[in-house]
């Protein structure tokens, strides 16, 4: 068996295979053989593969647009296609994986398929290659005057690395929690979301701003959040900073969320001198630094 670049030579035999899929009535709801033109115009010049089997071309596979959108230009929809005499015997599954893995070296992070429900050993297929089942479109499009269910299918990369949601959650979101928020979004960079909220709200703390500020990060700019405000984002880590948040905090439904727990020394407690005052704030600062360290070389 073979897999090679589908090329324009090769359309005869892949709208040959295409016609015996269409036939099938459950391979899809096109009922016409496309002429080279609009299936080229169709599908990425990338990606495309034939395979041979004894020099006989009997499957192909190529990707399409889902939306024109930017935001999705690393999204595809795929299409594959086997031969009746070559059915069963593993050439779709290594067709599937080539395609995936081509796919990932092009830069797509996601693959769908639309299956008729029907079409059990395609849906088998892509269980088989990773793809998970998403849901189903009842009665989405008619095919010879018959409505059909079409099952949503996709496979999301391994290979892109996305950012990662973490909360900082205190008692108020002054002090202990912004200063965490701060570290951690220099720490991350691009590989994490940070987010700081409290069970209160009480403002950033002057004292926190002023000691995170001689350490070169300004937490001024940040807003202090109540933590209802961030209901729905899907968390990865959650943090608390303080016993008290720790022990009141309303439930926050993150089922796939890291929690981690650790009680800083609270400076806006402290009461003394000037001077003394501002080492409170730095020994918080300090202890917060460098948990922040360990937990970005930890989990990163």
């Amino acid at each position: 068996m073979n897999i090679v670049p589908l090329v324009k030579e090769h359309y005869p035999k892949v709208a040959q295979i295409y016609a015996e899929g269409l036939h099938s009535g459950m391979a899809s709801f096109e009922v016409h053989i496309p002429d080279w033109e609009t299936w080229n115009t169709k599908f990425f010049e990338q990606c495309r593969y034939v395979v041979f089997k004894e020099n006989e071309l009997v499957a192909w596979c190529a990707l399409s647009v889902v939306s024109k959108r930017a935001v999705y230009h690393g999204v595809a929809e795929n299409t594959i296609y086997v031969s009746q005499k070559a059915r069963g015997l593993g050439i779709g599954k290594q067709l599937l994986t080539h395609l995936i893995t081509k796919s990932e070296e092009a830069g797509f992070w996601t693959l769908q398929a639309g299956i008729f429900t029907q079409n059990k050993p395609s849906i088998e297929l892509h269980k088989h290659c990773g793809f998970r089942i998403v849901g189903t479109r009842e009665k989405i499009a008619q095919r010879d005057g018959i409505w059909h269910d079409n099952v949503l299918m996709e496979r999301r990369s391994k290979l892109v690395s996305y950012m990662k949601n973490i909360l900082v959650l205190c008692t108020g979101n002054s002090c202990r929690s912004q200063m965490a928020h701060g570290y951690l979004k220099q720490m991350a960079g691009n590989k994490a979301a940070i987010y700081s909220a409290g069970i209160e709200t009480h403002g950033i703390n002057p004292g926190a701003a002023a000691t995170m500020k001689k350490d070169g990060i300004d937490i001024m700019e940040h807003t202090s959040n109540h933590v209802d405000e961030y209901e729905g984002i899907d968390w990865d880590y959650i943090i608390t900073v303080c016993d008290h948040a720790y022990e009141n905090c309303p439930f926050i439904p993150a089922p796939n969320a890291i929690r981690l727990h650790h009680n800083f020394y609270d400076p806006s407690k402290f009461e003394g001198s000037q001077e003394d005052t501002e080492a409170a704030f730095a020994k918080a600062r300090d202890e917060i630094k460098e948990y922040c360290h360990n937990f970005i070389t930890t989990h990163f």
